[in-house]
C-alpha cells in the first residue's frame, strides 16, 4: 500500500499508482534547494543561470568546474535539437543537485522549418512533468560571433503559439530571443496580450544591436512600459562584455552599462527599473561551445556590475529568487 493512493468512490476501493514524476521532481527541488543554502552558507550569493547552451562537445565537467569558480549553484541546461531534451534528463542524473531538467532550445533547423513532429514531441516533453523550464525560442535572430542566423520566426507563428500554450497550460517558464526591432514589437505585444498565462523571459535585455530599427526599445523606460503592461513578461540581461560592439553595426550594444576609461557602472536608469520591479529579471550566462571561455568574465560582470550596483534584497531575487519561482512554482523560504 505505500505506493498506492486509496479512493473511496461510492462503495468502491480504487488503487491508484503515486505518480512517480511528481515524487521524483520533489526530491530534485530539495536537491536543488541545499545546493543553493550551501552557496549562501559559504557566504557566496548564488547564482541561478537560465540559459545555457548544450552542443555536446564541452565536457559536463568542465562545466561544473566553472559554475563551483563562479558560484553558480544551478544552471538550466538546455541541449540543441540535434541531443534531444533527453540529453538534459541522462546529465541531471549525473549531477541531480546541479543541471536543472531543461527542454530542448529553439534555434535549428527543425525549429525553424516548423517541423511538425519536433513541436509535438516539444509539447509532450513539457506536458510530461519532468522538467523544470524550456530552452530559448527564437524569433528574429541577428548573425553573432557563434552562428551566422540570419533568420524571423514570427512571435505569433503557429510554431510559437505551440510554446506560449504548452507554457498556459503548465506554468512553465520558456526563453525567447527577439532583437527589439520597433517593426517587430507589435507580434510580441499580440502575443503577451493572447497568453497572459505564459512565463516568458525575454533574453538579452540592456543591449541595442542596431539604433537605426531599434528607435522604441533603447531605454530603460521602454523596459519599464512592457512591464506595467505584461506582468507575465521577464528578462535575463544582456551578456555582452560592457563597451563591446556588434560585429553587425558596429555599435556598442550594451546600453544598461556607463562605461568609463577607468571604470563600469551600471546606468542610473536601468538601476531604477530593477529595482522598481525586482521580480522581473533573471540571469543568463547565454554560454555556448563557443563562446565557453567568456564564462569567468560574462558572471564577473553580472557580479561585479550588476549586482553590486542594485539594492541587496534586488541583487538576491536577479541572482537566484526569481529564477527559483520560475522553475519551482514557489518564493524561496528564507
Amino acid at each position: 500500500m505505500l505506493n498506492k493512493i486509496v479512493i473511496f468512490i461510492c462503495g468502491f476501493v480504487l488503487l491508484l499508482p503515486i505518480n512517480a514524476v511528481s515524487v521524483e521532481k520533489n526530491e530534485q527541488i530539495k536537491a536543488f534547494e541545499k545546493k543553493i543554502r550551501e552557496v549562501l552558507k559559504s557566504g557566496i550569493l548564488p547564482i541561478i543561470d537560465v540559459e545555457y547552451h548544450h552542443g555536446g562537445k564541452v565536457a559536463i565537467e568542465r562545466l561544473i568546474h566553472k559554475m563551483n569558480e563562479n558560484g553558480v549553484a544551478l544552471t538550466w541546461f538546455g541541449p540543441n535539437e540535434k541531443l534531444g531534451s533527453e540529453e538534459t534528463l541522462r546529465l541531471n542524473a549525473l549531477y541531480p543537485d546541479r543541471l536543472v531538467p531543461t527542454t530542448v532550445h529553439g534555434d535549428g533547423t527543425l525549429w525553424h522549418g516548423s517541423d511538425k513532429n519536433f513541436l509535438e514531441k516539444l509539447a509532450k516533453d513539457v506536458k510530461s512533468g519532468k522538467y523544470f523550464a524550456m530552452g530559448e525560442f527564437e524569433a528574429r535572430h541577428y548573425p553573432s560571433n557563434t552562428n551566422t542566423r540570419d533568420v524571423h520566426m514570427p512571435v505569433d507563428s503557429e510554431a510559437m503559439q505551440v510554446v506560449f500554450q504548452v507554457s498556459s497550460e503548465t506554468g512553465i517558464p520558456f526563453l525567447l530571443h527577439h532583437e527589439a526591432e520597433d517593426d517587430l514589437l507589435p507580434e510580441l505585444e499580440r502575443m503577451l496580450s493572447k497568453y497572459p498565462k505564459a512565463k516568458v523571459i525575454w533574453c538579452h535585455v540592456g543591449r541595442n544591436r542596431n539604433p537605426a530599427k531599434w528607435k522604441t526599445f533603447r531605454t530603460a523606460d521602454a523596459v519599464r512600459e512592457l512591464l506595467k503592461k505584461y506582468p507575465n513578461l521577464y528578462f535575463d540581461l544582456v551578456q555582452s562584455k560592457p563597451g563591446s560592439k556588434y560585429h553587425g553595426t558596429g555599435y556598442v550594444e550594451g546600453i544598461m552599462y556607463d562605461v568609463s576609461s577607468s571604470d563600469v557602472s551600471l546606468g542610473t536608469e536601468w538601476k531604477k527599473v530593477f529595482e522598481e520591479f525586482p521580480d522581473h529579471f533573471v540571469i543568463g550566462s547565454d554560454i555556448n561551445t563557443g563562446r565557453f571561455d567568456n564564462y569567468d568574465r560574462v558572471m564577473e560582470t553580472f557580479r561585479t556590475v550588476v549586482l553590486k550596483g542594485v539594492r541587496k534584497d534586488v541583487a538576491e531575487k536577479i541572482a537566484f529568487r526569481n529564477a527559483w519561482k520560475l522553475m519551482s512554482g514557489e518564493d524561496w523560504r528564507d
